[in-house]
């Protein structure tokens, strides 16, 4: 019978997130080669001509991998641990299966970082505890070297410098499984107020047999109040059980495993600021800006709101129950007001009528009225949108030290008073002038024109969600109520003293809300210290906070940063487009072409850039026009033509933009990126399209096209400067890494790979292809 090896990849550190792991087994007759691995053991030397060493004092030959080395299967990989402050204490327990039919004898090989402290390490085999052995970063390096040199994975090249700990598996029975358990522990860094841990988790999509996923728990404990909690991973759900705990779960989605990563704050001042940043030598960088109130309002007492709900009773809300379900949604928010709030009722159809010529306090006795006066709402007549909400206006007027809201829900588009969209919307922004009010529009069924409900809710700093056929009104109604009740600081407004910080979105600042936290994200061209001066209202008095900023000459641990940022930015020119009436700006679109494709955004409006076709940048274009003019086109049409096709289609829009602007009704930017990707390319599948692969290590993108990994900064334009070609793990390849080290993260993507870098454009290949 011929040998049989196994080969696994998995990363066990809180810092390294690519293939680390190694888990190498033969059978017992296999060739002394691989007992070079084994703990103790001299290492082999390395027959025939060697590269350049990379820059290791003292460093050791490598030893060989045999050709025939083939992946084990990863039955289970699961992190749980505690975070307390700063300090993480997380246990990796993974669970290794041996497919084949022979007794195997093996070494497991983990990396270990230098700020990571081994506190704990067990395997059971053959019922007896394996003892490892942590090698120093050189006699590591020899190893990670030879597995690239013979092609087995060059993903191995960022971990050169790593400690490695190693210890011998014996036996591995057939069909068996090896379970490792491994407790690290590491002091989390702060930087900007803002903790971070990072938990390796894609490298077991290496390894990853039929069931076998991956997964976290992770419990965060803070002697101070824990404020801010963020986390770019749509897999990632946070559940607070109160100021100090709170609970983070992660379970591997369909798009595979992602590492994962948290950041948390420990602010003791009122409006917590926790700041990240990114920036590469020589570019331009971005920051990521959270705030978040305190979550008690004890000190600082949610401002005083004036509300007027303004409720559509047409005949169309007869419909599927609308009218029911919208009266119980009314009911919540009254039980919902605070003493200290005011309130009406606006109710429309042909003509409009209200609860009372003015605002009432919220106290009981009124609320109780106001619920009767729901009860009695039936549904019948037009939609006369104009005089209702120039009757809410009305009824809101302007009150120092209040923060005025319109609670909008509408089914149908205006055919009584003004009907033309454009009138509307200047009538009644001309109404708003003095009040200021935020309007919250929501919109139910098929007949909503979305270019007026956005408009209007966008115009005045407040927020829109759709309600289609066979949701509950209620829900959606009763959600986004719950989040805006309590305003901690309005008109929020960012100045940036001394500092180059440009192009922050979303735009404008939202308001700030307790129980929630609002990311910014913005870019800036040099370093430099300075003053962030953040000012907004709450409630009558006028407030402003002072914070000290370092913008960073080069900062490379948050290279998801740049991503977001262009997600965002896309989202807010979409909208703009979306909601113009008319036809995209050719300036806009290449703008929104060239970011999607720099930083491989994928979204149903940008998914041709991921065929095979994408890297064309005219036929780009001109596909990016076609679509993002039928956006304009859909909102303008919607309610009033097309039916219900077109209307859903537009109110998809308005949601999908929403979710990616991480707007009230749709909180969290990154998650939603991340689920518009995987979306995305399942409707490309759906269609028979094939998308190709991308992947970002640092600021940089890169397409799998035709069997190469592709800088889209190639892509973007053509290349005319210094081009050098390489054989994959020549002397030459490893002299280059030497050289630049940052350049072991991009080639550990494979053998065939081209990169533009400090100005000179690298191709890769493998040696046969040269």
């Amino acid at each position: 019978m011929g040998r049989i090896s196994t080969l696994a990849a998995l990363v066990l550190t809180l810092a390294v997130p690519a293939s680390a792991q190694q888990l190498m087994a033969w059978p017992l007759a296999a060739s002394t080669i691989w007992r070079g691995f084994l703990p103790h053991m001299p290492l082999p030397l390395l027959s025939g001509p060697r590269p350049t060493p990379f820059p290791h004092h003292g460093h050791q030959p490598a030893s060989v991998l045999p050709e025939d080395a083939s992946p084990v299967t990863m039955a289970d990989y699961n992190v749980e641990g505690i975070v307390t402050d700063q300090v993480a204490e997380l246990t990796y327990r993974i669970t290794f299966h041996n497919p084949t039919d022979r007794r195997l004898e093996g070494v497991l090989m983990v990396p270990i970082p230098a700020d990571t402290t081994l506190s704990g390490f067990s395997m059971m085999v053959g019922g007896k505890t394996t003892k490892g052995e942590l090698l120093d970063s050189v006699k590591a390096a020899s190893i990670y070297e030879s597995i690239v040199r013979r092609a087995q994975d060059p993903g191995l090249l960022e971990l050169m410098g790593e400690r490695m700990l190693r210890a011998r598996v014996f036996p591995i029975e057939p069909k068996g499984d090896i379970t490792t358990v491994l407790k690290l522990t590491q002091l989390l860094p702060n930087s900007g107020n803002l903790v971070s841990l990072r938990v390796p988790m894609r490298s077991s999509r290496f390894l990853a047999g039929k069931g076998g996923k991956s997964s976290a728990t992770i419990t965060l404990r803070t002697t101070r109040p824990l404020r801010t909690i963020f986390s770019p991973n749509a897999e990632v759900r946070v559940a607070r059980s109160d100021d100090h705990n709170a609970l983070v779960t992660y379970q591997e989605g369909s798009a595979g495993p992602q590492d994962l990563a948290l950041m948390f704050s420990l602010q003791k001042d009122p409006l917590a600021v926790g700041m990240l940043s990114f920036r590469e030598e020589g570019g331009d960088g971005t920051v990521l800006l959270t705030l978040s109130p305190q979550v008690k309002e004890e000190a600082t007492e949610a401002a005083p709101k004036d509300v007027v709900f303004v409720v559509d009773r047409s005949g169309s809300m007869q419909e599927g129950g609308k009218m029911e379900q919208a009266k119980k949604a009314l009911q919540y928010c009254v039980s919902r007001l605070n003493n200290q709030d005011r309130f009406s009722v606006v109710d429309f159809a042909t003509d409009f009528n209200s609860l009372e010529e003015k605002l009432l306090p919220a106290d009981a006795a009124n609320k109780a009225r106001a619920q009767r006066y729901i009860e009695r709402l039936e549904a019948a007549g037009g939609t006369n949108i104009e005089g209702a909400l120039t009757e809410g206006l009305r009824l809101l007027g302007r009150a120092e030290g209040r923060v005025p809201m319109v609670f909008f829900l509408t089914d149908g588009v205006p055919t009584v008073g003004q009907t033309d969209v454009g009138t509307l919307l200047r009538r009644v922004y001309e109404s708003n002038a003095g009040v200021q009010a935020r309007l919250f529009g929501f919109g139910v069924g098929s007949d909503v024109n979305t270019l007026l409900l956005d408009k209007l809710s966008d115009g005045t700093r407040g927020a829109r969600d759709y309600v289609a056929p066979g949701e509950d009104i209620e829900v959606k109604v009763s959600a986004l109520y719950q989040k805006v009740s309590k305003p901690a600081l309005t008109d929020v407004k960012l100045a940036w003293e001394g500092l180059d910080v440009a192009d922050v979105f979303p735009k404008p600042v939202p308001d700030l809300f307790h129980g929630s936290e609002l990311t910014l994200y913005g870019r800036f061209k040099s370093a430099g210290k300075g003053t962030l001066v953040v000012t907004g209202k709450s409630g009558s008095r006028s407030l402003r906070f002072e914070y000290p900023v370092e913008l960073p000459k080069e900062a490379t641990t948050n290279s998801f940063l740049p991503r977001l940022w262009a997600s965002q930015k896309i989202a807010h020119e979409l909208d703009v487009i979306r909601l113009s009436g008319r036809a995209a700006d050719l300036e806009i679109v290449r703008s929104i072409v060239r970011l999607a494709k720099n930083y491989g955004i994928v979204t149903p409006y940008t998914s041709f850039l991921v065929t095979e076709e994408g890297a064309d940048m005219q036929s780009a274009e001109r596909e990016a026009s076609r679509r993002f003019g039928r956006l304009s086109s859909i909102a303008a049409a919607s309610g009033f033509s097309g039916g219900a096709l077109i209307a859903k289609k537009a109110q998809l829009d308005s949601n999908r933009v929403a979710a990616l602007r991480g707007s009230l009704s749709h909180p969290g930017a990154a998650p939603s990126l991340s689920s518009f990707e995987e979306s995305t390319r399942a409707e490309l599948k759906e269609k028979g399209i094939s998308s190709v692969e991308t992947r970002s290590i640092g600021g940089k993108t890169f397409y799998h096209r035709a069997a190469r990994w592709v800088d889209s900064e190639v892509e973007l334009e053509e290349f005319s400067g210094k081009t050098v070609d390489l054989t994959a793990r020549s002397v030459e390849y490893f002299d280059l890494v030497a050289r630049e080290p940052g350049l072991a993260r991009v080639l550990s993507l494979g053998d065939e790979v081209t990169v533009l870098w400090r100005g000179v454009l690298y191709r890769v290949v493998k040696a046969d292809s040269k």
